[in-house]
């Protein structure tokens, strides 16, 4: 595969109220420290009720446009790759157009939804859309509001996540050096982290106190490591491959998705504790706002044309 993309602007954002690990042990009756040892989040951020999906993507798509010194009327195609859905119909992405205004009419919105890994989705569509000429400025964003539809009496996963949002800008280039992106999915993992209630097979207006939970977010965490320490190793080895390079020339965004998760996966792919970049105590689980965030920082602190690898897992 050749990239048909270069990244020239990003920006992020968090949202003002701070919710520590201090604060989440003393609310849910923890043992003192229980949420940071476990999770591995010092802090996250909750967006204010005024705030939505829209509203963040409106603010983080306008400065990661001045980032990329360009406007609205440049871009032809804004896609939207959060997990979070802000109602059934339309699509995020039309929301979000709404919320830029008039400049953005006409733009192509869509939404890609791959649960964390939606942005690597959104990266491959991109891709694909450049090379066919179809578009060549486009807009990715992922705002998350996980806060809102998580289970407090599962701290092991309620803990874990932090709203917040991120704006990539991509321009179509002629490709210059491979990419390579694989995407597995796997059925038997389909319900280790779930969300069941909310669409047709068990809609709104069927909603009960006693159902509650079925439509909050549920995560079996010892299942999912056991399982991505049998199907990363094989995957990270073949796109290194297609690559044609090592960990050790390589960059690594692991998916943001716990403290210890991420030193799980460091440990069992071998790579190198200078190449790792994980920021999950500042912020939490950020779904998939989680790699582009940390992608913002990257960006900031290394070298022009510096080769990086995206990583993780996701529910489903």
């Amino acid at each position: 595969m050749q990239q048909y993309f270069r990244i020239i602007g990003s920006a992020r954002y968090l949202p003002s109220q701070c919710i520590t690990a201090d604060d989440l042990d003393h609310r849910l009756a923890l043992e003192a420290g229980w949420t940071a040892r476990q999770t591995g989040v010092l802090r996250r951020y909750q967006a204010a009720e005024t705030e939505n999906g829209a509203t963040m993507s409106r603010d983080v798509i306008t400065r990661a446009l001045a980032n990329a010194s360009r406007s609205l009327s440049e871009i032809d195609l804004l896609m939207d790759a959060s997990l979070t859905v802000q109602q059934p119909i339309p699509c995020n992405a039309a929301l979000i157009q709404e919320a830029l205004g008039p400049e953005a009419a006409g733009i192509p919105a869509i939404d890609v939804h791959a649960s964390c890994l939606s942005f690597l989705a959104a990266l491959q569509m991109v891709n694909g859309a450049f090379a066919a000429q179809s578009a060549k400025c486009a807009i990715i964003v992922c705002a998350e509001t996980p806060l809102r539809g998580v289970n407090w009496n599962e701290p092991e996963s309620a803990c874990l996540m932090g709203d917040g949002a991120v704006a990539v800008i991509l321009e179509a280039i002629e490709p210059t050096h491979a990419f390579a992106l694989k995407i597995q999915t796997f059925a038997e993992g389909a319900h280790l982290c779930e969300c069941p209630g909310g669409g047709h097979r068990l809609p709104p207006y069927a909603y009960t106190a006693d159902r509650r939970h079925l439509y909050q977010f549920h995560m079996d965490g010892k299942a999912v490591h056991k399982m991505a320490s049998r199907k990363l190793p094989p995957m990270v080895e073949s796109v290194l491959r297609d690559a044609g390079c090592t960990l050790d020339e390589l960059d690594v965004i692991p998916h943001q998705a716990s403290g210890p998760a991420i030193e799980f996966i460091a440990r069992r792919l071998g790579i190198p504790r200078n190449k790792l970049h994980a920021t999950i105590s500042d912020h939490g689980n950020l779904v998939a706002a989680g790699m582009p965030y940390v992608l913002h920082e990257v960006r900031q602190q290394r070298p022009k044309g510096s080769r990086v690898m995206l990583l993780g897992t996701a529910a489903g």
